[in-house]
Formats: structure tokens, sequence, C-alpha cells
């Protein structure tokens, strides 16, 4: 062996142990709260499809049964992040959490259930005077019902009786045996309701429209000196919401393989256009929710809500991916979105 070939073997032999290390050095770790739920599909798709490792992020997803329990864990430092609907990181801001809201996972896809035998009672919210009506603890989709009650002139203190129960499943056992009379849940939970001899009679979007669910949030120490990171996280889920808009079957064999249902209902949940997957931050829709939450009195408050969501990352991540992809129809669109709501 000559010696210029020997030093061109070591020199590719070293290159390859550099390149080894650097990828094992380039993944960031990351702790995320998730909802069993259709509209954490983000999430699922990130992870099993590569994206996240991709944008060299090793990230954990931790699945939590209830939003109050998310936002415990946010708040602890036990996450880096994570989604756990629009009214509990709200309540929170409002009593002073050092959260903030970076990004979004979904919207709408929340459901108000009841038995077969009551379905044609229940027209609108104002039918449930008088009964008694189970929730999820700090569930988007209670401020949803409760807002929406008022508005509907019944007063959710006095007019009606409401359990908060800890998650969907109670909420579908507490329907079925007749301990209560109507439930509210999300999805996919509203078709295990149907599953289970129940009927769906209203749905969020009919309460009300176009309204933000789950943001992407995060401690302001987490965030800390790891604007790189957390762009990269958003990234990963901007590419993850083009997967879900440009490759239906492979999404819903994902999303079915995370919250175990077959395949069909999770297509029928997903592509109802019950629930959007924006992964914009949306101030207006955050600023539209907090007064609708001041309106229903869930919160009493009068902070700048606008000055706790963080809307960098996905600018960054936008502009990266734009410049990588500069004929893409659906990150084009994403702009011209983002630019309207922020």
């Amino acid at each position: 062996m000559t010696q210029n070939k020997l030093y061109v073997r070591i020199a590719l032999a070293f290159l390859f142990l550099l390149a080894c290390v650097s990828s094992t050095i380039a993944a960031d770790k990351l702790s995320i709260g998730y909802l069993s739920s259709t509209g954490h599909a983000k999430f699922y798709i990130a992870k099993d499809a590569g994206i996240f490792e991709k944008n060299g992020l090793d990230v954990t997803l931790v699945e939590f049964s209830n939003s109050g329990d998310g936002i415990a864990a946010v708040r602890a430092g036990k996450l880096d992040a994570g989604a756990f609907g629009s009214l509990a990181p709200l309540i929170h801001i409002s009593q002073g959490a050092d959260i903030r809201v970076i990004g979004g996972i979904m919207g709408g896809d929340q459901a108000v259930i009841t038995r077969k035998e009551n379905a044609g009672s229940v027209k609108k919210l104002s039918d449930l005077k008088g009964k008694k009506i189970a929730t999820i603890r700090l569930g988007t989709a209670d401020a949803i019902v409760r807002g929406g009650l008022k508005k509907e002139g019944i007063d959710w203190r006095k007019d009606v009786s409401i359990v908060e129960l800890k998650n969907p499943p109670a909420v579908i056992e507490a329907v079925k045996n007749g301990s209560v009379y109507a439930g509210v849940t999300w999805g996919p939970h509203d078709l295990r309701a149907e599953e289970a001899g129940l009927s769906v009679v209203l749905r969020s979007k009919d309460i009300n429209p176009g309204h933000i669910c789950c943001r992407l949030i995060a401690s302001l120490r987490k965030l800390e000196g790891r604007d790189d990171i957390y762009k990269r996280l958003i990234k990963s889920l901007l590419e993850a919401e083009e997967v879900v808009q440009n490759d239906h079957k492979r999404s819903v064999e994902i999303i079915a393989k995370w919250i175990k249902l077959d395949t069909a209902l999770v297509n029928k949940a997903f592509y109802s256009g019950y629930v959007t997957q924006d992964t914009d931050p949306n101030v207006k829709g955050v600023e539209f929710f907090w007064d609708f939450l001041k309106d229903a009195e869930f919160i009493k408050s009068d902070k700048n809500v606008s000055e706790y969501v963080i809307t960098d990352y996905y600018r960054k991540a936008l502009a990266e991916i734009r410049k990588q992809k500069p004929k893409s129809e659906f990150y084009a669109q994403a702009e011209k979105i983002f630019k309207s709501r922020n």
C-alpha cells in the first residue's frame, strides 16, 4: 500500500468517526407532553416519520390524560414543551404562570354527547338547562360549553350542574350509565362514544366557530438560551403538518398506531373537517379565546395576552423552509395565513 493511499484511508476513517460523533452530539433531547387525541397527530407523525430526528431532535413523547396534569408538569419543569388545550394554559397565564405559547397543535374537534333517547331534545346548548353535564377538568371543551351557555342566556353556575371528570373515558361512562344527561369530549373519543351507543349532538365549531384548541407551550426557564432548539421543534411540526395535508394514508396509519383505533375510524375522525392542524401560534385566535374566557367569567385579568405568545420560532422556521422549498404552495399559504393572524 502506498503512503498516499494510507493517508486517504486514515482521513476517510477519521471523517466517518467525526460524522458519527457529530450526529450524536447534534441530537438535542426534548420531553414533550401530549393528550391521546387525533388532533395531536403532528407529534406522532414527526416522531414516526423521522422528522424530529432529521432536525437534530431526540424527542420523548409523554402522554397525559388531561390538561391539568400536563400543565402541572410544564410548570414543574418536567417537560420541555406540551400541548394541553387552550383553556388550561390561559388560566395559568392569568394567574401569573411563567409559560408562553410558542405554536399551535390543533383547533376545533370538541363534541357534546348524550344518550340516543335524549339526542332529539338537544339542538342547542340552552336545551341543557336544568341538566347535569360532565366535562373534563381544564379542557377546552369545558370552556366552549360554559361560554356557549352564557351566550345563550344560561347561567352555567345556577342553571345547569357541571361535573368535572378526569378524562374522556370517564365522561363517556357517566353519560352511558345515566349519571349525567350530557358530556363533553374531544376526538377520537366522540367516535368511541358513538361506538358505545351514544350520540354526538353538537360540535364546537357550531358553538364557537374557528376556535383554537391545543397550543404548544413551554416555561420561560426552558426556553431561555435555546432558541435554535425550539425553532427546530416548530420546524418539525410544520413539516409534519405538510405530511397531514399531502399524505392522508401515511398520516392515518401513524395516528391509528398511536391512539389504537381502526384506520377507517381515524380517517373519519381526522379528515372530517372538525379538526384543524395549523402550527401557527395564531395571536389573534389566542386573543379572541382570551376574551371569550373573560366573558364567560372563567378568568379575571387585565393582562395583554399577546405578550405571552412567542411567534419568532414559527416565523424563523417557516422562513427557513421557504428558502428550501420556494415553490411549495403549502408553505406559501402558511406564510400568508401567519401574516394575517399575527
